[in-house]
């Protein structure tokens, strides 16, 4: 109930000024507008490393196609109230938001840029690190994946950054520290947005350069330790996403396969990407957001975890990576935290 009485005078605030016009009206008149953001500010961020517990545990709180729209509606104050909330409760070592953050702009009022300042806000207040991948919504209209990256950039506790140069709005990594050495790595990559130039081809796929940095930025991690663990988060899937959903194991009881919409969302040009993680040997999970299912779905597949994240309108995730675990199958824990 306090939590509902606190959303709904922020709400009736936030109309008041919305009535008698200011900053915030005019803001939502231009639909919150970042176009060529990216073009002003530098998003190479120096990233820090981050530090599992003293048993070598590191946990990730996961939100996933949260579709914000301005902010400050009242089911958009609903969820941002529960992702905050969620994130001090769990007080996690590092949030995840996996794509599609904003929905497309296409339909009502819309403010890009009052929701990436009041989600970033959530986690500054909070001193939360956390990382950022586009989905496919997020720049498609008034800013681009990159503007939104380089916005977010701006934020002390946004780990998002780009390389310079390649396909993207942002690609990233962050290594994980455990008894003294990095044990773990996490690649963040931006598989795109719709893709129209291919009717028969609705949503974008990973490009040649950024397949190409991913090979690098493993060989890299790889020879800084040999037996390093990588976790990528992306938005939409690979095609090895489709195999394990027929042929994998559930992660547990409980669990379900992947399921048929992965045939439906199948995006065979991403290919090369799995044709990577599968040669490097030491890709332990790709975990996606995308399909909006109700709970966390997971399958391991060529000793390999394939999560796909709810929507966080129902649930969240949380995952533990447990980095000193030799084994890939136990190294990884998955709980659906329902909002």
């Amino acid at each position: 109930m306090a939590d509902f009485l606190a959303t709904l005078m922020a709400f009736i605030t936030i109309a008041v000024s919305l009535i008698s016009g200011g900053e915030l009206a005019d803001e939502i008149k231009n639909k919150g507008d970042i176009s060529g953001f990216a073009q002003t500010v530098n998003v190479q961020k120096e990233l820090p490393e981050l530090y599992a517990d003293e048993n070598g545990d590191f946990t990730v709180l996961q939100f996933s196609d949260t579709h914000f729209t301005t902010g400050v509606t009242f089911s958009d104050m609903q969820l941002l109230s529960k992702m905050k909330n969620l994130t001090e409760k769990y007080d996690p070592d590092l949030v995840v938001v996996s794509g599609d953050m904003i929905d497309d702009g296409n339909d009502g009022d819309f403010n890009k840029a009052y929701v990436l300042r009041t989600v970033a806000d959530i986690f500054e207040e909070a001193g939360q690190y956390w990382a950022f991948i586009p989905g496919n919504n997020d720049g498609v209209n008034y800013g681009t994946s990159a503007d939104v990256a380089a916005y977010l950039s701006q934020y002390e506790h946004c780990l998002v950054s780009d390389e310079p140069e390649i396909s993207g709005g942002c690609q990233y990594s962050i290594d994980i520290i455990s008894d003294g050495e990095m044990t773990h790595s996490m690649l963040f990559i931006d598989t795109m947005d719709y893709d129209n130039d291919d009717p028969d081809h609705i949503y974008g796929y990973v490009q040649e350069d950024q397949v190409k940095w991913c090979e690098e930025e493993i060989n890299n991690k790889l020879q800084e330790n040999s037996d390093v663990t990588i976790s990528v988060f992306l938005h939409e899937n690979t095609p090895d996403f489709f195999r394990a959903a027929r042929e994998g194991k559930a992660y547990k009881f409980g669990y379900p396969t992947l399921g048929i919409r992965m045939e439906k969302y199948n995006i065979p040009k991403n290919q090369p990407l799995d044709d990577v993680f599968n040669a490097s040997g030491c890709v332990g999970l790709l975990s996606m957001g995308h399909n909006h299912p109700l709970y966390d779905q997971c399958s391991f597949y060529n000793n390999t975890y394939y999560h796909v994240a709810p929507q966080t309108v129902v649930a969240a995730s949380m995952i533990t990576v447990h980095t000193q675990e030799d084994n890939i199958k136990d190294m990884y824990d998955f709980k659906p935290i329902y909002c």
